[in-house]
């Protein structure tokens, strides 16, 4: 078995919370990771190799939405 973390993020992308994981392979590894995937952000990690990043649907969104501009009407 080998030792995983996956790192909870809040909306600025500091560590709020690590769940540690001990899983038979990095797919394993992968799947519990993005069960934990709710309003925060999880990144999966194995000692110093960053594996993957699983974007909550609200940041997903939250980041669309902040790079949509509200368009300006025509000056007359």
């Amino acid at each position: 078995m080998a030792h995983y973390r996956a790192y909870l993020l809040d909306q600025y992308h500091h560590v709020i919370s690590v769940a540690h994981l001990q899983c038979a392979d990095e797919q394993e590894a992968r799947e519990r990771a993005e069960q934990l995937v709710d309003v925060n952000d999880v990144e999966l990690w194995q000692l110093d190799r960053r594996i993957a990043v699983f974007e909550a649907v609200t940041s997903r969104t939250s980041k669309s939405a902040a790079k949509v501009r509200p368009r300006r009407p025509p000056d007359e």
